[in-house]
């Protein structure tokens, strides 16, 4: 990798989805709330994803280990939208839905991670794969099916929840708990703005052929979700230093 210009939007990942997965964490540890614990391993998979792709061109990307380290990112990757989404699964419906919904992505998780280590590695694309996602890397087979099933089903998950809480927002008083409801729209605006241009990160390189985009667009994608999440946890920190019930969840993204 000879350019360090490529190294900074994976850096940024790596630093942003840390902080956010640390920060994420923490409120679970602190409330309990089972669609936090969901956001927070999907936080750690988007981490330890990138983690991954910078380990896998420190050792080169054609090596047996940065082959091993390619699979691993690929795979975390790959199923990480699917559980944020879950995470907003768990937001807004009841327990047997939330147990479904987790058997069901857990199994979709295990079988799309044994297909992406089943699936053939072009080494000489992999050699090439700096500041790129690393489309047509894999040569594709039922590892695709579940790739855009888990994307798809992640993204929509988010944005539906967004949309549906920003609109519920709306219909309901200007004020709630001392937060504007104007500052909970913009945090669900920007959640949804977030998850979209991470959604469409991967669409863009593997359809355009915008791959030198992509971990921008990644890094720029979870700033604005990272942005998102704080705004809603202000009316969080508002509620409780106005010893208001704890009973009502944070935004629903």
């Amino acid at each position: 990798m000879n350019n360090p210009i490529l190294w900074v939007p994976p850096i940024i990942n790596v630093l942003v989805t840390g902080i956010f997965a640390g920060t994420v964490f923490r409120q679970y540890l602190s409330r309990h709330r089972i669609y936090q614990l969901y956001w927070s391993i999907a936080l750690c998979m988007a981490f330890l994803a990138t983690l991954s792709y910078i380990s896998m061109l420190l050792v080169q990307p054609a090596s047996a280990t940065g082959v091993l380290l390619f699979r691993t990112y690929y795979i975390l990757g790959t199923i990480m939208p699917a559980w944020l989404g879950m995470g907003s699964i768990a937001l807004i419906s009841r327990p047997l839905v939330i147990r479904i919904s987790f058997t069901l992505l857990l199994l979709l998780s295990v079988v799309g991670a044994l297909f992406i280590l089943d699936a053939s590695v072009n080494l000489q694309m992999l050699s090439q794969i700096a500041g790129t996602p690393g489309t047509g890397t894999l040569r594709t087979g039922p590892w695709l099916v579940t790739t855009i099933i888990l994307n798809t089903l992640g993204v929509v998950a988010v944005v539906a929840v967004a949309l549906s809480s920003g609109w519920k927002l709306l219909r309901r008083q200007s004020s709630m708990g001392g937060f504007r409801t104007s500052n909970v729209l913009w945090a669900n605006l920007l959640i949804l703005i977030g998850a979209l241009f991470n959604g469409t990160a991967g669409t863009l390189a593997r359809f355009l052929g915008l791959q030198s985009t992509f971990w921008l667009i990644m890094a720029l994608g979870w700033i604005i979700l990272f942005g998102g999440v704080l705004l809603a946890s202000r009316r969080s920190s508002s509620v409780r230093s106005a010893a208001v019930s704890d009973a009502a969840p944070p935004v629903r993204t």
